[in-house]
Parts: structure tokens; sequence; C-alpha cells
């Protein structure tokens, strides 16, 4: 046990419990198993007994570490945080970020997405691609995320290795989608859509380092209502009932999709569809959610489903603002989603930024005062909390990651404020005496900071990516 643990010692920030929640740790020692990942101890070295503590570490080996200069710490203007997780990215849609957002979502998808993914049934194109979205994922600090791949079995068994070659965990899902009268050459018949998903599923569980990992897991992807029909829902339902896997689409996205449910559902939502179908489970997570009545989140709520915000996609495509107050209010669990290619940035900076100047936009169109003694209900804290903790928890894997609890997995990522030019020292007067607060310093990254600020990743204990 001594020769596979690795400990760190410095400032560290997270969130224990929930959302608002920051805990900063300025003197943490923490002892994890380099093989498996799983944080053994965590000590706040500045209110722990000492004597108690120094027995513990004596028995771990720390000394040893120590002297022997094996010790990862943190200088100043360094701390360690949880790794980011992406609730919601297309993985084929990377290649083409950033293009056609002036468009209405139809019209994207059928001009460039379609026509994009289509060219992923060559291996090549799929390898090299996949290789570009997923490390740039993991040097952005994602070390989880859950990834729409394409209709083909054989490139998404190349995202599944990928992942598993990088050391990024993730849920990788086969999509599945039997009509598509836009772009007719993208698309599956019914049977063999379900015979694929099931047989991708059932490779992923049977590839023998994969499956004992529990790293990388397989996740049902029907695209979208208009893009599957009744029969392929249900199918794919029972699949999930079967195998016990997640499920992962989009739901009330945009205005444009509801009225085309309806004229091909007249009467039916998205939702009511799903739940139909059984897809609605505890392992379910749907993107967007902009536009669910009150009844639609009942019904998510009691079936244990969440929902992916992906509030920088909303901006383009939604035609309308998620408050995310209401669905925390109402019980159903949150995560943020990049929305890659919808969103143009992998960055989940980003997407926690926006979710927060997207709370403003909500509060201006409602006539609301922000309250000169109560912090806003969604701030730098929430983001952070809705892209770690929040969303290990909306993902069904909050027992795994998310927080630095004993017991959990070492998913981690040093974040040094003092390099990249982008993060200047505070003028003097502001903080103590020029110097930013812990509070201030995590703050600021999480509004200031990027990928340049990411000197390492961790995933399972071990190092993905480092500058």
């Amino acid at each position: 046990m001594k020769k596979s643990l690795k400990f760190f010692r410095g400032r560290i920030a997270h969130c224990p419990q929930g959302p608002r929640q920051i805990e900063i740790i300025n003197d943490a020692i923490m002892a994890f198993d380099s093989h498996n990942g799983i944080i053994s101890r965590l000590f706040d070295v500045d209110h722990c007994e000492s004597e108690k503590m120094e027995q513990d570490l004596q028995s771990l080996g720390f000394d040893d570490h120590y002297r022997e200069n094996k010790v990862i710490s943190t200088k100043s203007g360094q701390f360690l945080i949880p790794g980011f997780i992406d609730g919601h990215i297309h993985a084929p849609q990377y290649s083409y970020t950033g293009t056609g957002l002036d468009k209405p979502l139809l019209q994207w998808l059928d001009q460039y997405t379609f026509p994009v993914e289509e060219s992923f049934k060559d291996p090549s194109i799929a390898r090299e691609r996949y290789e570009q979205v997923v490390t740039r994922a993991v040097s952005e600090g994602t070390t989880t995320a859950m990834y729409f791949a394409t209709i083909h079995v054989e490139g998404a068994k190349i995202l599944a290795d990928i992942l598993h070659e990088k050391g990024q965990r993730g849920f990788v899902g086969l999509v599945s989608m039997d009509i598509n009268p836009g772009v007719p050459e993208y698309g599956q018949h019914t049977d063999a859509a379900l015979d694929d998903a099931e047989s991708f599923v059932s490779w992923i569980q049977q590839q023998k380092e994969i499956s004992e990992e529990k790293r990388v897991l397989p996740v049902l992807t029907p695209r979208y209502i208009p893009t599957c029909s009744v029969e392929l829902l249900s199918g794919l339902g029972d699949i999930a009932r079967r195998h016990d896997v997640h499920v992962q689409s989009h739901v009330a996205e945009s205005l444009d999709v509801i009225e085309e449910i309806e004229r091909q559902h007249p009467g039916v939502r998205d939702v009511e569809l799903f739940d139909r179908a059984g897809l609605l489970t505890p392992k379910t997570v749907l993107a967007h959610g902009v536009h669910l009545t009150d009844e639609e989140l009942t019904t998510l709520k009691e079936n244990g489903s969440s929902i992916a915000h992906c509030p920088l996609s909303n901006l383009y495509f939604a035609n309308g603002f998620l408050d995310v107050r209401r669905l925390m209010k109402s019980g159903v669990g949150l995560t943020l989603g990049s929305d890659v290619a919808g969103g143009y940035s992998i960055s989940m900076l980003d997407s926690m930024r926006t979710a927060i100047m997207t709370y403003r936009a909500v509060q201006i169109m409602n006539g609301e005062r922000p309250s000169p003694t109560e912090p806003p209900e969604i701030n730098h804290a929430t983001a952070f909390y809705m892209a770690t903790l929040g969303g290990a928890r909306a993902m069904g894997i909050g027992e795994q990651v998310g927080s630095f609890a004993q017991g959990k997995k070492f998913d981690a990522l040093m974040i040094d404020t003092t390099v990249g030019g982008n993060i200047d020292p505070l003028v003097v007067g502001i903080g103590q005496n020029g110097t930013p607060t812990p509070q201030e310093e995590f703050e600021r990254f999480v509004h200031l900071g990027d990928g340049r600020n990411i000197l390492s990743v961790w995933v399972d204990g071990k190092v993905c990516a480092s500058q």
C-alpha cells in the first residue's frame, strides 16, 4: 500500500457538500493511491489534532516521501481543485467549432452537423478528430465528459479507445437516429440502430481493460425526438433497462425543435415521449431543458433524471434562457455542458462564466434587483459546483468524483494564477496589502482563468496532461 501512495501538500479548493459552499484549505495534506486513484486521507493541517495526524502520516510513509522530495506541493498563487465535468459535448463537432452560429438550429444541423458526422464513417478521420477533441478537453481541465459520437459503431469504439489511452474519464454515446429527412444519407434503419446500440454497449462492457477500470462507460444516445421513431425510443428504453446503462439526449431545447416535435407528435412533448419509452432514469442526462414546463420538471424529478445546462449554446440556438434557480428548487439534478459545437468553447470555465451571465440576464428580464445584503443565488461558487460535484451527482458518479472527499478518486487540476499573463496582480490596497485572499484568488481564476493556468491534470491519480 505504501509503495503506491502519493502525497499532495498545499492549498485546495472544492465543494464538499453543495452549491455556494466552497471550502478552501490553505494547508492540506492528501494521500492517494497512484494505482487506482482512491483518496485515502485528507488532513487540514491547521485544524487537525497534531499528534494523531503525525501518527497517521507516519504510518502512511509521508516522512519518507517528503525527504525524497516526492510530495506534490503548491507555491504562491497555486492551488488544487477537482477536475471539471462536461455533461454534454459532441465530439465530432469540435472540428467546426465556431462555425455557422448565425443560423437557426435545424438549418445548422442540416448544413454542418450531419454532413460532418457522416464523414466519420472513415475510421482514419474519426481517430484524427477524436484525438484532437479529447486532447484539447483534457488540456482545458475536463477530466470527465459525456460525449456524443456519431452513428458509426467503429468510430464510437475508436473514441472509447482514445479515452482509455489518454486517461480521461468519460461516457461514450453511439448516436441512434432513424429519421433524418434533411440529410437522408445520414441515418439508420430502426432495427439496425437498435442492434448497433446494444452491440456497442456490450462491446464496452466486455473489453477487459476498459471494463475493469470502469472509467469509460457506454451511454445510450437517442439524438433527439425529431430524429427518433417511437419504435426506436422504446427499443432503446428496453436496452437501458436490461443493461442498466446511462442515457443522454436533448430536451426542450429550442422553439423550432418544439414546433417540429408538435408536427410529428401532435399534443405530445419530448419529456412524455422519453418517459413512455422508459428512457427517464436516474442515469439519464438531458441537455438544455430551456422550455420545460413545471409538470415536466416534476416528471424528471420523479424519475431521478438530470439536466445538462448549456448556457453558451443556449444563447445562440435556444430562443430563451434557462433559469437554473427553477431547476434547483425543483430538485432536478444539474450539470454544466460545453455543448461543442453549438457552444463555441470547449472550456468549462467559459461555461461557468456564461452560466453566471445567464442568471444575471434572467434577473434583468424579470426586473429583479440584486440584494444589497445577500450573495447572488448563482455566482462563481455555484457555477464551480455545477462543473464539479454537482455535475458528478447529476451524472450518477457523485460517490466517485467531484470533490476531494476520502474514498473518492483523485481527479484534480493544479492551478497557477501567476502564469499565462491573463490574471494580473491586484492593485495595491485591494485584498491583503495588494495580495488576494485565497477566496479572491479562487474567484479570480473562475472569472479570468483559462487553460494557460492549468499546470497539470490528474485522472484516477495519474497525470493526463501537464505543461
